[in-house]
């Protein structure tokens, strides 16, 4: 039985399991440390103790035995339990205790043995258990120092869980509250938590949080979590239809007793599209600051691939073969302190896997084979600042699709030799053509006839103004500069081809070698946009070859 004196407070401990003769005892002043969290009925859920339990662990590392583990709130008056201590423990230096609170019932507790039993426990309260069973908290290490028989001291709970809250920062113009946005969270574990150890086995889940909340300037609580790997938070405006995101890297998703308040800024209606900037604060004494303004897009990106627009870039890929737009890294402009990690591409591939991606060093380059659709997908940014906090950021990318381009489906065999053409990987590829300057026909319009032609264009917007070699010695549309298959230029008197308009719908190819190789080369061509009278270029690569 528990009772406590009115005029200094002296507890009398609780009966142990079994009688024990010559019983000290240990008063623990049990502190659950400041809310995260004050809003409802989270400050009395955060605070409370429904169960405690105490180990009394020996030097040797196995815990004492003959005291009682496991209390109920009950035995608490005013965050305060005495604990009976039996005499041979009470004269054995080096003698300390671990409190849990809210984690394991009576049976779980008198079951453990060792220390190490003690520091591998690990909570299993969901997190919607919160209100009836409490936040798992734990202590530190006690050292019991027994004078008289008699040790005092204090227990610093650090709960086991960390939280997420989110503030709309009030400023003039700003009339959205926390109610606005919805809260993306990837990766975060809602399974268990150790007790004692700042680590993580749990791969975590992903989960969408709300708050119903329309004020400014208040912490709104959106969910709690246990350690947890690295894990993102993407914040989605609904009246802006825009998102920020970031990552709250492993060092610090894994520990223990964090909390995590994303303050959100949105610019005042009156200036636009609603934009708004995200930062985070961690439970600390040292707040870090996350900026997750729009990316800074550099102003001095080569023209002929890249086109700056308010709703993000376009990839200009019609100047080159497989245009090279060089490392994402280099397009944006960052704040002193800031390095970008990674980028990744999404929606600027189709479904036949044409149109912009990374290769293995990272270079964002086109396909060899053009889209021929519009793309509009986004790159994602990911951001270290000097502090060590990851954001990520995204911006739109839009990629224009060819207006001319290879017909995949086209092939043609000769009747008198044994040239053919056909067109494979983004590839016009001649196989054992006349060798000595001799052009060939080839129509380039569809007709009526049914048969593919080796161009697809809209033939009824457009027409080409003109075709020829991209590089040639002199002007001479027949001198065009050829490659060998290592990118090798080679001398025009080694090898060099034509491609001229011979009319609307016809084009002369010719090829001109000293010996019989494979030789690679590019054409230029210039469409006409009928209707409105513009011209619009688009490189092609043409293959020559023997065998």
């Amino acid at each position: 039985m528990f009772f406590a004196s009115c005029a200094n407070e002296e507890l009398i401990p609780n009966e142990p399991d079994r009688p024990v003769l010559n019983q000290g005892r240990v008063v623990f002043n049990v502190n659950t440390g400041k809310n995260m969290v004050y809003t409802r009925a989270s400050v009395d859920d955060e605070q409370a103790i429904r169960s405690l339990g105490v180990f009394i662990v020996k030097p040797d590392g196995n815990l004492a035995e003959g005291i009682t583990r496991f209390y109920e709130a009950k035995a608490l008056t005013d965050k305060k339990l005495a604990v009976s201590i039996p005499v041979d423990i009470m004269e054995t230096p080096g003698v300390k205790a671990y409190l849990v609170a809210n984690g394991p019932d009576k049976t779980q507790c008198d079951g453990l043995k060792t220390e190490q039993e003690v520091l591998d426990l690990a909570a299993v309260i969901k997190p919607e258990e919160i209100g009836t069973k409490g936040i798992p908290m734990a202590s530190g290490a006690i050292s019991l120092n027994f004078t008289g028989g008699i040790a005092t001291v204090d227990a610093n709970m650090k709960r086991v869980m960390s939280t997420l809250c989110a503030k709309v920062v009030k400023s003039k113009g700003v009339v959205v509250g926390p109610s606005d946005f919805t809260f993306n969270v990837r990766g975060v574990s809602l399974k268990e938590g150790y007790c004692f150890k700042d680590e993580c086995k749990d791969t975590g889940v992903d989960q969408v949080w709300n708050s119903t909340s329309k004020s400014q300037d208040e912490e709104v609580s959106l969910g709690y979590f246990y350690q947890s790997k690295a894990f993102q938070v993407e914040v989605v405006s609904q009246s802006a239809g825009q998102s920020r995101t970031i990552e709250i890297p492993l060092e610090k998703a894994q520990t223990r007793n964090k909390k995590y308040v994303l303050n959100i800024h949105p610019k005042p209606a009156s200036e636009g599209k609603g934009e708004f900037t995200v930062t985070v604060e961690a439970w600390e004494e040292t707040e870090t600051d996350v900026d997750f303004d729009k990316l800074s897009i550099k102003k001095d990106l080569p023209a002929d691939k890249f086109e700056i627009q308010n709703d993000g870039i376009r990839l200009l890929t019609n100047n080159y073969h497989e245009t090279d737009f060089g490392s994402p890294k280099d397009w944006f402009v960052l704040k002193e302190g800031t390095e970008i990690v990674n980028v990744k591409l999404e929606g600027t591939i189709d479904e036949k896997k044409r149109g912009v991606d990374l290769d293995e060093k990272g270079i964002a380059r086109a396909t060899p084979q053009p889209n021929q659709t519009d793309l509009s997908g986004k790159i994602m940014v990911t951001m270290k600042n000097k502090n060590g906090m990851m954001t990520i950021a995204s911006i739109g990318i839009h990629i224009p699709h060819a207006l001319i381009c290879w017909n995949d489906k086209y092939a043609w065999k000769s009747t008198v030799d044994k040239s053919s053409c056909k067109v494979e990987n983004g590839e016009f590829i001649y196989t054992n053509p006349n060798n000595t300057g001799v052009e060939t026909k080839f129509s380039i319009i569809e007709g009526f006839d049914g048969i593919a032609k080796p161009m697809v264009f809209d033939h009824i917007v457009y027409l080409v103004a003109a075709i020829s070699p991209l590089e040639t010695s002199g002007e001479s549309l027949q001198n065009g500069l050829l490659y060998d298959i290592h990118g090798k230029q080679l001398p025009i008197d080694q090898a060099s081809f034509g491609f001229r308009r011979k009319s609307a719908a016809v084009v002369c190819i010719s090829l001109k070698c000293s010996k019989e190789d494979t030789y690679v080369g590019y054409i230029k061509i210039t469409l006409k946009n009928i209707p409105l009278n513009t011209l619009t270029t688009q490189i092609l690569k043409i293959k020559f070859k023997f065998d």
